[in-house]
Order: C-alpha cells, then structure tokens, then sequence
C-alpha cells in the first residue's frame, strides 16, 4: 500500500494543470522512496486521483482528495 503524501495545493481539483499533477507525483514518489519496486509507475488523473503500477501489472489508487487540496 502506497504512502500518501501530504495535499498538495491546486487552484481546481477537478482539473489539475500539468505542473500541478507533476508536483503530486514527485510528492507520491518521495513519500514512497524505497517502498516502490523499481519500474513503478506513478500516474495522476485531471482530479488528482493517483494510480500507481507496478512492475507485475498491479495497482494501487490513492483518491484525488486525498492528495490534493482547493
């Protein structure tokens, strides 16, 4: 199970800016440093909706309001 970061702050969080989705991620993948297998792939949706995967093919979501913030 991924670590959630803390919120990031977004102007919209039904429509995130790519900047603001690529400050998620980092945010995500320096939460889990050392947690994810290598070849982990993080992805975040217009609302902020995470989804990590896997190197096996498998996921995890962590929830747009649990990560970003109006």
């Amino acid at each position: 199970t991924p670590v959630v970061p803390e919120k990031t702050p977004v102007n919209d969080t039904k429509h995130l800016t790519d900047a603001e989705k690529q400050e998620v991620t980092d945010k995500v993948n320096d939460a889990n440093k050392g947690n994810f297998p290598d070849g982990t792939k993080v992805s975040v949706g217009d609302d902020g909706t995470v989804t990590v995967t896997y190197p096996d093919g498998s996921t995890d979501t962590i929830p747009g309001d649990q990560v970003v913030t109006g």
